[in-house]
């Protein structure tokens, strides 16, 4: 392994680690009120194109941190959407 994928490796744990804690929030707490939709949309689509991009070079780095962050993200839209307010 490179040292630059290694380098987008650890860059990569670190960015998509800091979804986890707020998608645990948002699942607890059955509120992702705080989320605006454009921002979810705008974020999905980024984070899905870089994680395509990934999928074009074969970088695991890309791949892995984007495809965790497109779960978490979905996640909360999908919680925005369930529990979203009347």
């Amino acid at each position: 392994m490179e040292n630059k994928e290694l380098i987008g490796i650890i860059a990569g744990i670190l960015t998509t680690s800091a979804y986890i804690p707020q998608t645990i929030k948002v699942i607890k707490s059955k509120s992702a009120k705080d989320f605006s939709w454009i921002w979810l949309i705008f974020m999905i689509i980024g984070i899905l194109l870089w994680f395509l991009y990934g999928l074009m070079l074969k970088s695991l780095a890309l791949i892995f941190a984007n495809g965790i962050s497109i779960m978490s993200l979905l996640t909360i839209a999908v919680v925005k959407y369930v529990y979203r307010q009347s």
